[in-house]
């Protein structure tokens, strides 16, 4: 007995639909985008517009809720303070700068860190630490710290997901109604599945 032979569709038409779920991928594209770019604005304002100078390390805050804070002003003090395991307190580095008219000014570093301080006050050579920044000379509390990666790298990440989120949901969007046509297929015959008597 011969298996009879199956013949397959040979074209057709295809709608992919979900317009509204690809319209919401592109809106949440754009939100994502949109926080990591104001994340940046800041810190790039900063670089183009803003004054440059190095500021030195003075000290670093030892913060924890329900606990008063713990103020170091030496690598001493800041060894004998670290953490190991309690992620519960954060260091944040203090430093100072000096404007063009000669006046001081204390800042704070942009983010804070768990365990151990992001910056020693002394540097290998002996020397306060120092780091580069960006300031807005009309409010110079407003810095950016931009060799620290932590600037970056989150609101850049978030960017750039947003972007790619948006326009991969924008061409899903664009031919979510399109009727797309399927390429014509020949006919083809099912083997056979036994011996023929």
């Amino acid at each position: 007995m011969n298996t009879p032979s199956v013949t397959l569709p040979s074209s057709g038409i295809y709608v992919p639909g979900h317009a509204k779920r690809k319209l919401a991928m592109v809106l949440c594209g754009v939100v994502l985008f949109s926080l990591g770019v104001s994340q940046l604005w800041t810190p790039v304002r900063l670089m183009v517009f803003g004054k440059k100078a190095k500021a030195e390390a003075t000290q670093v805050v030892k913060t924890k809720e329900g606990v008063p804070d713990l103020v170091l002003t030496d690598d001493l003090q800041i060894q004998a303070n670290l953490e190991s395991q309690d992620r519960s307190s954060i260091f944040w580095n203090d430093f100072r700068f000096h404007l063009d008219d000669g006046r001081a000014v204390d800042i704070r570093a942009t983010v804070g860190s768990q365990l151990k301080p992001l910056f020693p006050l002394i540097d290998a050579d002996g020397l306060p630490t120092t780091e580069p920044i960006c300031y807005d000379p009309a409010d110079p509390k407003i810095v950016a710290f931009p060799l620290l990666i932590s600037t970056w790298f989150a609101p850049g990440v978030m960017a750039i997901i947003g972007l790619a989120c948006a326009l991969i949901g924008a061409v899903l969007r664009y031919w979510a109604n399109k009727p797309i046509e399927l390429p014509h297929l020949p006919p083809v015959s099912a083997a056979p599945t036994g011996n023929t008597r």
